[in-house]
């Protein structure tokens, strides 16, 4: 689950920025004491999963929340960069946007196939 929070945190890094927090707090520990209290108070609150906190980076912490919604789920993400705290929140869809998953759908995309053939 870790992992997967964290590929959906860095495949949402270009398509929803970071809001700073109106809270401000002294130091590192600070912010992440805040974290470890935002999981906390989540934790069975009607939330999916609530993970964290965990380092994405040096200095780089945060903690995802994930709820079902619609067609896919919905991810609250919180992080302390240092001592500042930012947020963001996404819409991941799970509906299929790519064609069915078929040997004649691979054998279209697969470029070894692509290749001519040896003329005799």
């Amino acid at each position: 689950m870790i992992v997967l929070l964290a590929f959906l945190a860095v495949a949402a890094a270009d398509e929803v920025k970071f809001e700073p927090a109106s809270e401000r707090f002294a130091n590192a520990a600070g912010c992440r004491t805040h974290l470890e209290g935002i999981v906390s108070a989540t934790t069975g609150k009607g939330y999916d999963a609530a993970r964290g906190p965990y380092a994405i980076a040096d200095g780089d912490i945060r903690v995802h929340m994930v709820k079902a919604e619609g067609n896919g789920h919905r991810i609250w993400e919180h992080r302390c960069l240092a001592e500042a705290l930012s947020s963001r929140t996404w819409h991941h869809s799970m509906e299929a946007d790519a064609e069915e998953f078929t040997v004649e759908s691979v054998a279209r995309t697969a470029e070894w196939l692509k290749k001519e053939a040896p003329k005799q």
